[in-house]
């Protein structure tokens, strides 16, 4: 009965998300389902257990599956595709967990402005090359975090995708980063939470 149910949520959130494409035209890749993607529940799970909730930020954050779902006072779900953004801001006007703004930002020429509790890179990174990334990662654990804050972003093993990242490589290897595994997920994919060592 409950993988009956799952199913429906799939098929009902696939035709959803169809009917949506043809409005606003967003990239094919957006058609799956929060339903479809165990590690972006668990991330949601992990983010709403936080003692900590007043600002989140999501980079690539697409149609705001992840970002729609926490409960934080602040929400920003950033994306490098204005039609995803449009197609996000109209669902977020039937969330039931508070809203949330979306705007362009262009990955690693914009700036991140603010200090959050919660910044999550993830599903995307593996476009970028390890330096850029890497450099990213440190600024942003540096200066657009609030003590205590943390960065999530996953790593795949997957040789289909264009960067098979290391996680020591882009926690800094000696700069004072702890990074814990969140879990294992399909396509070799380990989902990440990283944070500054407390001085």
């Amino acid at each position: 009965m409950k993988r009956l149910v799952i199913k429906l949520k799939i098929w009902s959130g696939k035709v959803l998300r169809l009917v949506l494409r043809q409005f606003f035209h967003f990239d094919q890749w957006h058609i799956f389902t929060l339903a479809e993607r165990k590690y972006a529940q668990d991330i949601i799970r992990f983010c709403n257990n936080k003692l900590a909730r007043q600002s989140f930020v999501e980079i690539g954050c697409g149609l705001g599956d992840i970002i729609r779902n926490v409960r934080y006072e602040n929400k920003v779900g950033y994306d490098i595709d204005q039609q995803a953004l449009k197609a996000a801001s109209f669902l977020d006007r039937f969330s039931t967990k508070g809203r949330t703004a979306f705007s362009l930002f262009e990955f690693p020429e914009s700036y991140l402005p603010g200090k959050h509790d919660v910044i999550v890179m993830v599903n995307w990174i593996h476009h970028i090359p390890p330096p850029i990334l890497g450099s990213k990662i440190q600024e942003y654990l540096s200066q657009s975090l609030n003590e205590k804050g943390i960065l999530i972003i996953d790593t795949v093993q997957d040789k289909e995708y264009k960067f098979n990242h290391d996680i020591k490589f882009l926690a800094g290897n000696d700069a004072g980063v702890v990074y814990t595994k969140l879990g294992d997920y399909e396509r070799m994919r380990q989902i990440w939470i990283l944070q500054k060592e407390s001085t």
